[in-house]
């Protein structure tokens, strides 16, 4: 796992919360998920620019789907897949590990958020 899969990951989990932000009757809910989407590619990006100063620039990005389960379980098990694959996209890197981490904390809050204030 490099990168590359963090990338297109991020952009699926992205457009499964837009789609969910905008089918759901929770206003809690709805508010959660526009700023999860809005602070992912910020979030993103600074991983990615950041990768790049340090390595190379990024190879192909395939196109991820997600399944069709429900948002929660989704960003959960996205947070999840990127703490097992953190050493491997960091490449013990201490800088992009910090970053990664604060990648990570942000799908926690929103977990969070979404399983007991929604």
């Amino acid at each position: 796992m490099g990168i590359e899969d963090l990338v297109a990951r991020a952009f699926a989990i992205r457009d499964a919360a837009h789609l969910a932000h905008w089918a759901t009757n929770s206003y809690s809910k709805h508010k959660t998920l526009g700023k999860f989407y809005d602070r992912l590619i910020d979030k993103l990006d600074g991983i990615v620019e950041a990768y790049q100063g340090w390595y190379d620039l990024l190879g192909p990005v395939k196109q991820f789907d997600l399944p069709a389960d429900d948002i929660v379980v989704q960003i959960g098990e996205e947070a999840a897949w990127v703490s097992k694959h953190r050493d491997e996209i960091a490449k013990g890197n201490p800088m992009l590990e910090n970053l990664l981490d604060d990648y990570t904390q942000l799908f926690s809050s929103t977990y969070y958020k979404l399983r007991h204030l929604g």
